[in-house]
């Protein structure tokens, strides 16, 4: 019941998902392409992979919500995962190719992926059958 509520909240309050969402991509973009150094000294950075799961699956959780407010039509969950994913791509192929001393980690990917999955569950669990 209380799915419902968030739901029907956000349905009335649209505005905010794509607020959120370029909150998210901001926040994301910071964190996995500044230079190491800056946050060499950081406790936080020891929880990395934690922190790839939250948020690529946040920010997959909030691009389905959207699209499942926005246009009427059904929303194709796989393709909102894919959309997910590919984002963690770019952020690997970035940190790789851009001279950040960043490097792109295939641990860090599948953990983009394995986030982007359970956002995928949590969706099916939200949004209302129509």
């Amino acid at each position: 019941m209380k799915i419902h509520l968030f739901y029907s909240f956000l349905s009335k309050n649209s505005f905010l998902l794509p607020l959120a969402i370029i909150g998210l991509t901001i926040v994301m973009l910071s964190l996995t392409l500044l230079p190491a150094e800056t946050f060499a000294h950081n406790d936080l950075w020891t929880y990395d992979k934690i922190g790839h799961l939250l948020l690529f699956g946040s920010w997959t959780y909030v691009l389905g919500l959207y699209h499942d407010i926005r246009w009427k039509t059904p929303t194709n969950l796989w393709v909102i995962c894919l959309i997910g994913i590919g984002f963690g791509l770019m952020v690997e192929v970035l940190q790789h190719l851009l001279p950040l001393n960043r490097h792109g980690d295939w641990a860090d990917l599948a953990t983009d992926i394995l986030g982007c999955l359970l956002a995928i569950w949590a969706l099916k669990k939200t949004i209302p059958n129509k």
